[in-house]
């Protein structure tokens, strides 16, 4: 495949959310919206401690961990790993059905979430990555720009959240250049959103926001629902570039599956970032810094790199478009 043939795959840009568009986990602030809203009522409803919900998990988790084979030391290929990381999916479903029988966000609101999110985001508590809101524009622009050559660019978020209308809420906020916001609403018709969602808001229509609710819980359905958006873009002959950007274990087998899979990685390396480096060097599958990779265009070659912040990958794919 010649270079010039090569560099005109459409390339489809696909971001997890916790932990890699915003620099934490979000599931705590989300949680604090039903706290909020049931102790608005009247009279108040007492619910089941967040924390409980929380040590609920964990027990369950190491439960599990400890009983399963062959151990996290003994799993040395993807395909095992795979099984294991898919192996928690009853472990996620039970959590969130905990959470949403003890009627956690009952009641909750379209307009209570988009509230919160902005609240959360004024105080400090929700923070997009640096670069997320310029390398967003200019993707969206960029699809606008290169489509008629076969540059063009897609993105979409796909994400183990408990609440896709939490998500659109949050890049509304973070990605507004106007007061009213409606030039974030506008740009984020071009940005589906796939993810789970609240109870109270599942069966209200979807409005502007683009995706789907759908349930993910565990890395492979993150990894199917990334292989059908891969389907729907390109050709045969001319398949979609895919750029995955991640930050944890849930990420591993979109990073894997990709064309380029970034990991996020801070300074100081955060618990679930330090727990994928960890897998991925036990699986010695090499990961160098994205800007050491030269690689642009090479035919059926997948890379994982790592990255600081979305800064340095709209760089590397600026030198993709340019090769």
């Amino acid at each position: 495949m010649s270079t010039a043939a090569t560099s005109r795959r459409p390339i489809r840009l696909i971001l997890d959310f916790d932990g890699t568009i915003t620099t934490s986990d979000t599931l705590a602030p989300l949680s604090r919206i039903g706290y909020n809203h049931a102790s608005h009522q009247s009279p108040p409803r007492t619910l089941t401690p967040w924390s409980n919900i929380v040590d609920a998990y964990l027990s369950d988790y190491s439960q599990h961990a400890a009983s399963y084979t062959p151990t996290a030391e003994r799993r040395t290929t993807p395909t095992e790993e795979a099984a294991w990381l898919n192996s928690l999916e009853p472990i996620e479903r039970a959590s969130a059905r905990r959470a949403i029988d003890a009627g956690i966000w009952d009641g909750v609101s379209r307009e209570e979430v988009e509230a919160a999110a902005g609240r959360e985001m004024r105080k400090g508590n929700v923070r997009l990555r640096r670069g997320c809101k310029e390398l967003t524009e200019w993707a969206v622009r960029g699809s606008e720009q290169h489509g008629e050559t076969g540059n063009g660019m897609e993105v979409s978020v796909v994400s183990v959240n408990w609440s896709r209308h939490w998500i659109w809420s949050v890049l509304k906020n973070g990605l507004d250049s106007s007061d009213d916001g409606e030039v974030a609403a506008e740009m984020l018709k071009k940005v589906p959103i796939f993810a789970n969602e609240l109870p109270s808001i599942a069966t209200l229509p979807a409005g502007d926001i683009a995706g789907a609710s759908t349930e993910l819980r565990t890395s492979g359905d993150k990894l199917r629902c990334m292989q059908q958006q891969k389907s729907g873009q390109g050709s045969e002959m001319n398949p979609p570039f895919v750029v995955y950007l991640g930050d944890s274990t849930t990420d591993l087998e979109c990073l894997a599956e990709a064309d380029l899979g970034v990991c996020i990685r801070d300074e100081k390396i955060g618990s679930s970032q330090k727990e994928l480096a960890a897998v991925l060097e036990r699986l010695k599958m090499d990961v160098r810094w994205i800007g050491e990779e030269k690689r642009y265009i090479e035919e059926d070659r997948k890379t994982i790199v790592w990255a600081k912040d979305f800064e340095e990958v709209k760089v590397w794919l600026s030198r993709y478009l340019r090769a």
